[in-house]
C-alpha cells in the first residue's frame, strides 16, 4: 500500500503521522480524510518527494459526483492543483491540461436545481478573478507572525498558502496570478525553502 511505502522512505514526523491516519481510514466522502490527503501530498512536495506527492494526488483521480460536497472537494481541488503543477514541472502538458479541465468541471457543477453549468462557472470565475498575489500568498498574516517572533504560526500560514498559490496559480483562471506568474513561482520556492 502507498502510505506504508511512503512511511518506509520518510523520517518526517508530520508525514508519518498523516500516513498512519490514512492507513486507518481514507474515504473520498470524508472532509477529515480529504484534508489529511491534501496535507500529505503538499508535505511530500515540500520535502522534495514529488514522485510520492504525485502518487498521492493520483489516488484522488475519481469521478466527479453530481452534487459537490465542498468540505471534501475543496481539498481534492487543491490536490488536483498540485497534481497539475507537478505535471507542468515534468513537461506533461496534456496531463496538466486534462487535470485543469477536470477542476473547471467541478467548479461548473450546478449547486442546486435552479443552477446551470454556465451559472456555476460564472460564479466561480468571479471568485477566481478576486484572487490576487497578495491574498493567495497570505503575506500580511505571515509578516504579522514574523514580526511577533512566531515562526511556527508564520510557517503554518506559509504551508496553507501553498494550497491556493499552487492550485489557483496553475489553472490560468486568475488574471492577477497569470500576470505575476514568475513572482508567484519565486514565492512558492521561498515558502518551500522556509518549510524544509
Amino acid at each position: 500500500m502507498l502510505f506504508e511505502e511512503i512511511m518506509e522512505s520518510h523520517k518526517e514526523k508530520k508525514i508519518i503521522s498523516l500516513c498512519k491516519k490514512l492507513i486507518k481510514k481514507c474515504s473520498f466522502t470524508s472532509g477529515a480524510d480529504a484534508t489529511n490527503l491534501c496535507e500529505l501530498a503538499y508535505w511530500l512536495y515540500v520535502v522534495g518527494d514529488s514522485e510520492n506527492a504525485l502518487k498521492v494526488c493520483e489516488l484522488t483521480n475519481i469521478d466527479i459526483p453530481a452534487k459537490i460536497n465542498y468540505n471534501v472537494w475543496d481539498f481534492i481541488l487543491f490536490i488536483w492543483g498540485l497534481e497539475a503543477h507537478i505535471y507542468n514541472e515534468k513537461g506533461k502538458t496534456a496531463d496538466k491540461k486534462f487535470r485543469v479541465e477536470q477542476m473547471k468541471k467541478v467548479w461548473s457543477t450546478p449547486k442546486n436545481s435552479n443552477d446551470t453549468e454556465e451559472k456555476a462557472w460564472d460564479f466561480m470565475q468571479k471568485i477566481l478573478n478576486r484572487q490576487t498575489f497578495e491574498s493567495v500568498c497570505d503575506i500580511k498574516e505571515i509578516e504579522k507572525n514574523e514580526a511577533a517572533g512566531d515562526k511556527k504560526s508564520a510557517d503554518f500560514y506559509r504551508f496553507i498558502a501553498l494550497y491556493s498559490m499552487i492550485s489557483y496559480g496553475i489553472t490560468g483562471f486568475c488574471p492577477d496570478l497569470v500576470d505575476k506568474e514568475e513572482k508567484l513561482n519565486e514565492k512558492i520556492r521561498e515558502y518551500i525553502g522556509c518549510l524544509k
